[in-house]
C-alpha cells in the first residue's frame, strides 16, 4: 500500500468552477474546492461529511476506503 500523500491544487482560472459548485450543489468554499479538485484530478472524496452525497462525485467513507463499514 502506497502511503505517500500529494498535494494538489487548483489554479486561479479554476476558481469559476468552484463558484458553480457551491451554487449547484449549495457547498460551503472547502467543501466546493474539494469536489473541482476530485474532479479535475479524477479522484474519490473521502470525507464523512454528507453534502458530498448530494453531488454528482459522491463520496466514500474512512471504512469504505479501508473495506470496513463505519459506524
Amino acid at each position: 500500500m502506497d502511503n505517500a500523500v500529494s498535494l494538489i491544487h487548483l489554479r486561479p482560472e479554476d476558481m469559476h468552477l468552484v463558484a458553480l459548485a457551491r451554487e449547484r450543489f449549495n457547498l460551503d468554499f472547502d467543501d466546493a474546492y474539494q469536489y473541482v479538485a476530485a474532479e479535475k484530478y479524477t479522484l474519490t472524496l473521502v470525507s464523512f461529511d454528507a453534502d458530498f452525497d448530494l453531488t454528482d462525485r459522491g463520496k466514500k467513507t474512512p471504512g469504505e476506503i479501508r473495506g470496513k463499514v463505519d459506524i
